[in-house]
């Protein structure tokens, strides 16, 4: 039988001649698998019996599908030829004539954009397939945009369907003209009563929770990578337009807060912050804070990001070649808004109110000198987009002014499980700390987004987003030492008792510290994508920056002092249980410490003018990337290859010790503490401790560093510095970080859908990283001596602020360097079990790289115990093999669950170690001799952390009005390390309610965390905590709508228990260690859309 090749050369028709001896209606036996036409039309002859003629050219290319059984011959030609552009043109006798009803022609382009015309939104991964007029079927999905574009179609009519979950499926016709390209929009509407669709009326209409489901299922489904998508609608009005406070419901999400109870950084199944990749639109973002300085230079704190200019949250657990490698536990991508995602010009604004619970009693709390007055706090945002152009440029801009007001309670206490002859008890209280914070954080995010379609092809863009916060805190607290051990005390040490101090030991200090922190960002990204028939190459450029800054004194205040002022006396105390901590306290003798004058102890009044902590953190990045569609005779590959070359600067700072003075004024210390009392209370009406002086007062004596700070900046002549040499070597030398890092990255990326059920993706990544760490070069010590320098035998450092400078600054500072490189490969595969279950495995090999200060900074040198601790700049990061395997079952309208499975390998973790000078690479002469401590990484078999995920979402519509409005969503993490991880539950998940019925709207968003471990060294834990947030809204007319949120709706406390410790003289069950109330917090406004 000649071959297809050979038949279509010739051109002739192809004639199979079958001896006929019945007639053509008749029943024939027939067993024909898939295969192309050009074979099976003749074999379909022979079986049939009769003869079938038809053109070569209309055979090729052309496939038929399985035909099997006893059938008519009538029956078994039309189930050949069915959903092939070969029709049956003459059937005379035993004679049957095919041809194709495919217009013959070079083959055209079909493209269009889905849209959802009820919001104006357009439709991403939206799935469109095809049919065209030789029979060949095609899948191409939405792209950002909405937008598709098929190429090769053939010319002719073709069929074309559209799908998305929540939608109503459509189907349409168009006729593919030879070399032309044809336009086909779809617009998809909401499922209505019996089963047809529905537009929304002449509305202005919001995307609801529903709809950003709708659209996350969609996203998921179509990532090659086990991904969790969310709209920024889909939890409702979220406090402060904190990003974390959103994410913090997503599966496999664990927040962390500071202080306020806000989040601040979240952990990817159980892993700690800096185990995870923050990116804005792929592309790194800058977020330093100065508070824990460099010890956690790579985790990103959502202090600064603000909901306003974010679009959707991708959270990805695996990835792939073409991403960063930093990122053991995932990749958390924020999609800003863009112009072109809609339709029209669209304006949306909103005014608001926000308070608090502790807003609303009368005690006098600050955060500043005196009364919070106000009980609401003004907020709002505005938001603009629109097309300009025939739609050729689309703009959007954002701006936000957010302000909260929080207050934190908290008490602790300092113990001993030592008895001894003075306190036989088995655990006694050394002292008692009660803490309260009052606290205003403001917010301002600004966002602009350009795109400029400049041809059909290019797309040029440029997103912006600058970010402010200032974060104004007043910290007091009261300390009660008790002098258990040391004195004795009458009474049970660990619950009910009075203290025995003698007059001259301290019996109450009062500390108060004032936070005045400013955050500032400011990302750039310049980006283009040029699309081809076969081929999209797209490239960005970007600049981020962030600062973080403490100062005090532009709030008129000093710091802290140096040493809390304190007053004798004792106390009783009482409270119902170790596991407890609402005490009562009653001072019983000594001054009565409501008088200022009671605090006269101290030697010298002393302060820390200034807090003297920075950060700053810049990142530039560029990148290019170019995808090719290749059609292979096994199946379709798209190749995706790359280059990335990255600049990271990190610097660190606190020179909070060089900025301490000592009153030198004509006050005595009894007078100095009358004339700067605080009129600010502390305030514990949530956890119910209770104290009072020996008078009986509640109010007890606090200073007020804003009177303090006043005096400070309008008669500096009273203060003197106090800067020794100790300081200012911790100041200025030891405390700064200045740090380099350049990584450069290409890769090669191939997916391919090897069938309507398999697809896989394959990649390997190489990623470079040089490091630079800048550091001082000290003189030897026999130098400074020889300088006439005296020189501490303890720390071989100077001991005056003039040796110092000689020793530590005379000369240029270095870079010492580093380098290294790895490959990353990366492997993933999705198969179809049906049409609503998908099964997905991927693999990664990922990085860790180390903390800034175990890189960079100065060596410290113990010249009597001979010992160097040094940074080390070339320290390699952590290796981690992942593994992640997603089982997957997709409903209609709305909803899915899934199971998870997850393992990470990590190799190489860090660990401080002590080695010779040689194993440390010295070769000079004057430390030779040392011991030398630095951090590597362990070598040895790979730490293991293992888990699963299970989530949920569904969507209510089968049950009867008014609960056909209900969607649940969930998830539940089981965390199971080899190694105990701090900060991490072994057990966590959300669940969520949305209702949405004619003009309501309500969510009820719901964060459980199990038991978490909370210091690995002590073995306490925080207990079980539950965050529950409520939102809702209602339309009130067109455009119009009012909003509500309550945020920690249970007042939920944390507290954090210690473990049951064996003592000599008996055992302590899990005792209370740290307990910490925040109250609630909830806003209120209305929101335009026009």
């Amino acid at each position: 039988m000649p071959s297809n090749r050979s038949l279509l050369s010739c051109g002739v028709a192809a004639l199979v001649l079958c001896v006929a001896s019945e007639a053509s209606a008749q029943t024939r036996r027939f067993n024909l698998p898939a295969q192309p036409a050009v074979s099976a039309i003749p074999e379909f002859a022979r079986q049939a019996q009769i003869q079938v003629v038809a053109p070569a050219r209309d055979l090729d290319g052309v496939r038929t599908p399985a035909v099997s059984g006893d059938l008519d011959v009538r029956e078994a030609l039309a189930r050949l030829i069915a959903g092939t552009p070969l029709r049956v043109a003459a059937h005379e006798g035993g004679v049957v004539t095919l041809r194709s009803s495919a217009a013959k022609g070079a083959p055209g382009v079909l493209t269009g954009r889905v849209l959802d015309p009820a919001t104006g939104q357009y439709m991403p991964n939206a799935v469109i397939r095809v049919t065209d007029a030789s029979g060949q079927h095609r899948t191409v999905l939405a792209g950002e945009r909405g937008e598709f574009r098929l190429t090769g179609v053939a010319p002719g009519e073709a069929e074309a369907s559209i799908s998305f979950t929540g939608y109503v499926d459509q189907t349409a016709r168009i006729v593919i003209r030879s070399g032309e390209t044809a336009q086909l929009d779809f617009d998809l509407f909401r499922p209505g009563q019996g089963g047809e669709a529905v537009a929304v009326a002449d509305v202005v209409v919001t995307a609801s929770s529903r709809d950003g489901d709708a659209r996350a299922i969609m996203s998921q489904r179509r990532s090659m990578d086990i991904k969790n998508s969310l709209s920024s609608e889909s939890f409702g009005a979220i406090d402060e337009g904190n990003v974390g406070e959103f994410i913090r419901y997503m599966p496999g999400v664990d927040a962390e807060g500071e202080g306020d109870d806000t989040v601040r950084y979240v952990r990817l199944r159980g892993l700690p912050p800096e185990y995870a990749s923050i990116t804005v639109n792929g592309v790194s973002m800058a977020a330093a804070d100065a508070n824990a300085g460099s010890s956690t230079s790579r985790s990103f704190s959502f202090e600064q990001v603000s909901l306003s200019s974010i679009d959707a949250i991708e959270i990805s657990k695996t990835v792939s070649a073409d991403v960063d490698a930093n990122a053991p536990a995932g990749t958390i991508n924020l999609r800003t808004k863009r112009a072109f995602d809609r339709r029209g010009r669209r304006i949306t604004a909103s005014v608001s109110g926000f308070t608090h619970s502790d807003m609303w009693n009368d005690r006098v709390t600050g955060p500043g000198e005196g009364e919070h007055e106000a009980r609401v706090i003004p907020n709002g945002q505005i938001e603009y987009s629109d097309v300009f152009l025939n739609r050729r440029l689309g703009v959007v801009a954002s701006i936000s002014q957010s302000n909260t007001y929080t207050e934190m309670e908290q008490s602790y206490y300092p113990r001993s499980y030592v008895p001894n002859t003075v306190s036989p008890d088995p655990m006694a209280m050394n002292s008692i700390f009660v803490h309260m914070r009052g606290q205003e954080v403001s917010r301002f995010a600004g966002s602009l987004t350009l795109d400029w379609k400049a041809t059909d092809r290019l797309i040029l863009s440029l997103a912006s987003i600058y970010n402010n916060s200032y974060l104004w805190s007043g910290q007091r607290n009261y300390s009660f030492t008790t002098g258990a051990r040391t004195y004795g005390v009458i009474g049970d040490a660990a619950l009910d008792f009075t203290t025995r101090q003698p007059a001259s030991a301290e019996g109450v200090s009062a500390g108060s510290n004032i936070i005045a922190k400013r955050g500032e960002g400011t990302t750039i990204v310049p980006s283009f994508e040029y699309r081809g028939d076969w081929f999209l190459l797209d490239g960005a450029l970007s600049y981020s920056d962030s600062t973080s800054t403490y100062d005090p004194l532009k709030e008129g205040a000093v710091y802290s002092f140096v040493t809390a002022p304190w007053a004798s006396g004792n106390f009783s105390l009482y409270r119902p249980g170790i596991d407890s901590t609402q005490f009562r306290i009653q001072q019983v003798s000594g001054p009565d410490w409501s008088d200022p004058k009671s605090f006269s102890r101290a030697n010298a009044l002393t302060f820390n003018t200034e807090d003297g902590r920075f950060a700053s953190t810049e990142l530039t990045n560029g990148g290019l990337n170019l995808t090719v569609d290749v059609n292979t005779p096994f199946a379709p590959i798209t190749f995706k290859t790359g280059v990335k070359a990255k600049r990271s600067v990190y610097d660190f700072g606190n020179e909070r010790v060089a900025h301490q003075y000592r009153y030198a004024g004509p006050l005595g210390v009894a007078d100095f503490m009358a004339e700067n009392a605080s009129a600010n209370g502390l305030n514990f009406n949530d956890m119910g401790i209770e104290y009072a002086s020996l008078s009986g007062s509640n109010t007890l004596f606090m200073p007020s560093n804003y009177k303090i700070g006043a005096l400070f900046q309008s008669r500096p002549d009273l203060f003197q510095p106090v800067l020794t040499a100790a300081n200012y070597y911790t100041a200025y030398i030891a405390n700064r970080r200045h740090f380099e890092e350049d990584s450069n990255a290409a890769y090669l990326m191939a997916t391919s859908k090897l069938n309507d059920r398999l697809t896989l993706r394959a990649g390997l990544r190489w990623e470079e990283t040089l490091t630079r760490s800048r550091e001082v070069d000290p003189l030897s010590v026999a130098d400074v001596k020889a300088a006439g320098y005296a020189v501490s035998s303890t720390t071989g450092r100077a001991t005056t602020i003039d040796g110092l400078k000689y020793q530590f600054e005379s000369r240029p500072q270095v870079d010492r360097e580093g380098k290294y490189d790895h490959f990353f490969p990366s492997a993933s595969a999705k198969f179809a079990i049906s049409d609503s279950m998908d099964l997905q495995l991927g693999y990664s090999r990922t990085i860790r790289r180390p903390e800034v200060n175990v890189l960079a900074g100065v060596w410290s040198v113990n010249d009597e115990d001979r010992i160097v601790t040094a940074p080390n700049p070339g320290l390699e990061p952590e290796l981690s093999d992942n593994l992640s395997v997603r089982l997957a079952k997709y409903f209609e309208p709305v909803g899915l669950v899934a199971f998870n499975y997850y393992r990470n390998d990590v190799k190489g973790l860090f660990q401080t170690e002590e080695m010779t000078a040689e194993e440390f690479g010295y070769t000079g002469a004057e430390y030779a001799g040392y011991t030398f401590r630095t951090t590597r990484r362990v070598s040895g078999d790979a730490i293991s952390i293992e888990g699963y995920e299970v989530e949920f979402n569904h969507s209510l519509t089968y049950l009867p009005g008014p609960f056909d409005g209900l969607t649940v969503r969930g998830s539940f993490t089981h965390n199971s390390p080899q190694i105990p991880i701090a900060g991490s539950a072994e057990n966590f998940g959300a669940l969520s309610l949305a209702y949405q019925k004619g003009p309501l709207r309500l969510n009820l968003n719901t964060a459980w965390s199990g038991d978490k471990l909370n210091s690995v060294a002590t073995g306490s834990y925080i207990k079980a905590r539950t965050a529950m947030n409520l939102s809702g809204s209602w339309n009130m007319r067109r455009g119009v709508s009012a909003f509500f949120s309550v945020r920690n709706l249970l007042n939920e406390p944390m507290n954090i228990m210690l473990p049951g410790v064996d003592t000599p003289n008996g055992r302590i069950a899990d005792h209370a260690g740290d307990y910490r109330e925040y109250g609630m917090s909830g806003s209120f406004g209305v929101r335009a859309v026009f």
